[in-house]
């Protein structure tokens, strides 16, 4: 089988699921996605999606060490001018949308424990994927194998305890999953607890037509998560270990509910494909920030946030031929929306006072796409794809008062992105590839809330266009070891970045251009059976092109970024595996005006973990040393934030263990 054939069959369900349908998979976009499998894995909680993307070039994974805000994720620089959450990048969890149609997204309420595979698409293809240009990102679990019950049990620095059970069971053409978890943690820093409650249940069923149903609902509960706020570079040079004082004064917290339920049908035989897929949701937030809001123009110190989302896709492939050549033809919709009743109350010492924000906020998408796959010679594969998207925001404001003007506004989006690329193939060993693309990125509902100085809804904003390019070569010299090199060029206007971000109000704006060189590698090796080397590396120059900031860096994005890691099994089993990884980043500006930044820094991390089984009785347990050198670094900064607050610290050396009992039946 050719290389390219090879990590088609790997990356085939990040495709099948968004734009291609069925197991038919044209290698032409195989290049495109980096894979991470549970093998690549390191041990350890999986309370972070940084466990399971830290090494793949292109991604860069900020961890806050503060549960009350989401892990900032960016790729290529896509999504670092999020003040919180994930924005720019299509997050997925077996196929099913984890982010809004106007492109907000958080992973913090999937379990993460039975992920079996990462796959992330990034460049040029990603621009058919809808309103997410930086790239997607999506999470697949495997469908239970054998009938059995597991119990785990973790825990480690700083404070937590961490708690699973789970049940699997298999019949033939029908199987289920259930999950529970509970989870409570110290933090490293003063007021900085947290606690959180996961249970998740799926079905799979094959009829005996040959059609995959799934089923899933799962809900997240986190009662408290205490928010220990940012720091400013000088504090944290004195004492990163402490509290911002408003986080006592204002007792700044978050709970959030989110409950989710979807449905997939898949037919993945014969020449004509198709698959569609329903969700629903809810996601309820409470979060008292460090800050009163009493002003009457103000958002309040206290958000209420109750967020109901659902959606619909389909999707039908046909395979075919054109002049004697293999050729597959994908097209599709996909129709979601979400409803945001958002309220706002003054925070007095940490008890919600009198209201200050009540507005309900509509987002409705309306997509479709279409990708052809053309193979005109057994070694050259060409594709070319469009999507068309028609976004509708509406805002609706119930407080309006003497000093607090109605802030209710609407704002279209009728936008366009197009791609095309090829991939010839040199020999079994070598591929090369290229593609070209245009994208698009509209601001989500939250971007527009606010503007600089004006009130009302910033409508003024325009979606950022970007037209992407890459080259780059595939070399898979045995089965066990690949590498690729991936050189990209973006360049953007009206691209969407921080105005303003004080008191809880952050603004944005349109900067009139931006412009990124890039280069990614990734290299994986393994020795026989006993030793795997892992390395990747980044490279981005990230800049404004044009205006007063021509020049200076974007924010949020280290310039350059390095992993490498080591696996020894020295039974050539997996009764014991060692591991060691070491990553290294580059300094990191807070603002436009490049005069601030996180220092750059390097961090070294210890793993061991064994599985044994015992008739039926499997018995696995691991420990993780991170920052074994106790660094003091900076995990993530706060984008542009003007009362100087942007750093927030990464955890000190912390040693984390667990053990897992499954029983097979």
């Amino acid at each position: 089988m050719s290389s390219a054939l090879v990590l088609s069959a790997q990356a085939q369900e990040v495709l099948e699921t968004l734009v291609v349908s069925g197991e038919r998979v044209a290698p032409v976009l195989s290049s495109h996605v980096m894979l991470n499998r549970e093998a690549d894995f390191p041990p350890g909680a999986r309370l972070d999606p940084a466990e399971l993307l830290q090494t793949l070039p292109g991604v860069q994974v900020d961890s806050r060490s503060n549960y009350a805000q989401d892990t900032r994720i960016s790729l290529r620089g896509f999504g670092a001018r999020s003040a919180f959450g994930v924005r720019g990048i299509d997050l997925q969890v077996d196929g099913i949308p984890m982010s809004t149609p106007d492109g907000q997204g958080q992973l913090a309420s999937v379990m993460l424990d039975n992920i079996d595979s990462v796959q992330v698409l990034r460049g040029p293809i990603a621009a058919l994927y809808g309103n997410g240009a930086g790239g997607v990102i999506a999470l697949q679990t495997a469908a239970p194998q054998t009938k059995s019950v597991s119990v785990g049990v973790m825990g480690g620095d700083p404070g937590l305890q961490r708690q699973t059970l789970q049940g699997d069971w298999r019949q033939g053409a029908v199987a289920a999953r259930v999950q529970l978890a509970n989870m409570t943690v110290d933090g490293e820093r003063p007021h900085a607890s947290a606690e959180r409650q996961q249970g998740a249940a799926q079905f799979y069923y094959t009829t005996r037509h040959q059609l995959d149903v799934s089923v899933k609902h799962e809900r997240s509960n986190d009662p408290l998560l205490q928010d220990p706020l940012s720091l400013r570079p000088d504090e944290w040079r004195a004492n990163p270990r402490q509290t911002n004082q408003a986080a006592e004064d204002f007792n700044t917290r978050k709970s959030v509910a989110h409950e989710q339920t979807s449905i997939s049908v898949r037919d993945n035989h014969g020449a004509t494909r198709w698959q569609t897929a329903l969700w629903q949701g809810e996601r309820a937030i409470t979060q008292y920030l460090g800050f009163s809001g009493d002003g009457i123009s103000s958002s309040g110190g206290v958000v209420d946030l109750m967020r109901d989302f659902a959606g619909a896709s389909a999707t039908l492939t046909r395979e075919f031929n054109v002049l004697a050549m293999p050729a597959d033809i994908s097209v599709g919709i996909e129709l979601a929306q979400t409803e945001d009743r958002r309220r706002g109350f003054v925070n007095n010492g940490g008890t919600a006072g009198d209201m200050r924000r009540n507005e309900l906020g509509k987002v409705e998408s309306r997509d479709s796409y279409a990708l052809l796959q053309l193979a005109p010679t057994t070694d050259l594969s060409l594709y070319t794809g469009v999507r068309q998207s028609q976004l509708d925001m509406t805002v609706d404001d119930y407080f309006v008062v003497a000093g607090n003007p109605d802030d209710s506004g609407a704002r279209a989006y009728r936008e366009n992105a197009y791609a095309f690329g090829a991939n010839y193939q040199l020999s079994d060993q070598w591929e090369l590839f290229a593609s070209r693309g245009r994208g698009y990125e509209t601001p989500t509902l939250t971007e527009m809330a606010y503007r600089r100085e004006d009130d009302g809804l910033n409508i003024a904003l325009e979606a950022a266009l970007n037209r992407q390019q890459e080259w780059g070569i595939y070399y898979r010299p045995m089965v066990d070891a690949e590498w690729v090199l991936t050189q990209f060029t973006i360049d953007s206007e009206n691209e969407l970045v921080v105005d303003q971000s004080i008191g809880g109000r952050t603004s944005y704006r349109n900067a009139a251009a931006t412009a990124r060189d890039g280069v990614e590698v990734l290299g994986r090796y393994s020795l026989g059976d006993q030793w795997r080397l892992h390395a990747s590396a980044q490279f981005i120059e990230a800049v404004y092109s044009t205006g007063g900031l021509d020049g200076k860096q974007l924010p949020g994005v280290a310039r350059e970024q390095y992993q490498l890691g080591l696996q020894w099994r020295p039974f050539a089993s997996d009764a014991l595996m060692l591991g060691a990884s070491v990553q290294q980043r580059a300094r990191v500006f807070t603002a436009d005006d490049n005069t601030i930044y996180a220092p750059a820094y390097r961090t070294l991390n210890l793993s061991a973990q064994g599985d044994y089984l015992f008739n039926q009785l499997n018995l696995g347990w691991w420990l993780n040393v991170a920052n074994l050198s106790d660094e003091n670094y900076v995990g993530s900064v706060i984008v542009n934030q003007a009362n100087g607050r942007a750093f927030e610290p990464a955890l000190g050396r912390n040693l984390v263990a667990g053990i897992r009992l499954q029983q097979i039946f």
